[in-house]
């Protein structure tokens, strides 16, 4: 009678008699007007036995395609994150000798840095200290280097809008970029929020440039991308660093960002106490390998030939 009442000739039969009202309900005039089948006893029993004996196997079925469920749903993003491990391993194209070292590159990149000191286009920065061998989280190939990111870009903050002011939705000339805008890799123009223009002065400085990438730094953190050309030169939020560099491509600098081996020192150097928060300090002091400039050209063109793939597994 069980089994009866959880088959489909029972509950077909149960919609056929409810009676819709505000209260739907089945009396017990309907219930015994219902038919079923009804089998010796002795086979009832029999029946029931083969029943049990098989919803083991339903039950088992259930769990494992439950599992099957979950890893499909898991699997693009981790197929993403395994693809990005390979490219910050060295393992996603071939090295090529003719295109120089990390260390040359690097050295370049500090040569760099101190022009720029030296013509005032940016502070001169205490040195972060050297990499010790307990630090290397996994090995890289001989033409590369392990860069502390402090060594090899600017980090700079933004600012917030005085205390007691809004911005404005109509548009002032003066875009200020928020948390809220910035996405995975891009910036959104949907809903963009503007500086009211006897403000602006006050936040001038804290801008941010299309060669530049940002990295969300409070509310969502550890979010990175690059700001659309049109949006050159914006306000950028106190929520929110930007990463200033060259001789680095930005797209691999982005995608190195995003691969489990930042956004893992990330989650490591975000504060937990009250307003979680990740100071410029702790993103100076993040490791990176840094690959010949040729070859993150070349990583960079083999991922988005890679990474759509994964996508459509969605």
């Amino acid at each position: 009678m069980k089994y009866f009442m959880e088959s489909l000739l029972y509950w077909n039969q149960l919609r056929n008699g409810t009676i819709a009202t505000a209260q739907p309900n089945c009396n017990g005039k309907t219930l015994s007007k219902m038919i079923l089948p009804l089998p010796p006893l002795a086979e009832q029993k029999r029946i029931v036995a083969k029943i049990e004996e098989l919803l083991l196997y339903v039950d088992r079925y259930a769990a494992a395609y439950e599992k099957l469920e979950q890893f499909n749903a898991k699997f693009p993003e981790d197929m993403k994150k395994s693809v990005l491990q390979y490219a910050i391993q060295g393992k996603l194209v071939e090295q090529r000798e003719e295109e120089g070292t990390g260390e040359e590159l690097y050295r370049q990149i500090q040569a760099e840095k101190k022009r720029l000191i030296k013509e005032g286009k940016i502070k001169k920065e205490k040195p972060l200290p050297e990499i010790a061998e307990d630090e290397i989280p996994f090995d890289i190939p001989g033409s590369w280097k392990w860069v502390r990111i402090g060594t090899v870009a600017t980090i700079l903050g933004g600012k917030r809008i005085p205390a007691g002011r809004k911005l404005s939705s109509n548009d002032t000339g003066y875009i200020y970029i928020r948390v809220s805008d910035m996405k995975d890799g891009y910036v959104s123009t949907e809903n963009l929020q503007y500086v009211p223009e006897d403000i602006f002065p006050s936040i001038s400085k804290y801008i941010i440039h299309k060669e530049d990438v940002f990295i969300t730094v409070a509310g969502t953190i550890g979010r990175v991308g690059k700001i659309p050309p049109e949006l050159d030169g914006a306000n950028l939020t106190e929520n929110a660093d930007r990463l200033v560099f060259s001789l680095m491509d930005q797209d691999w600098l982005i995608k190195c960002m995003q691969s489990s081996l930042v956004q893992n020192q990330i989650a490591d150097a975000t504060t937990k106490v009250g307003q979680p928060k990740l100071a410029i300090i702790r993103i100076q002091n993040m490791l990176i390998p840094l690959p010949p400039l040729s070859e993150q050209k070349r990583i960079v063109a083999k991922l988005e030939e890679i990474l759509p793939l994964c996508e459509r597994l969605k």
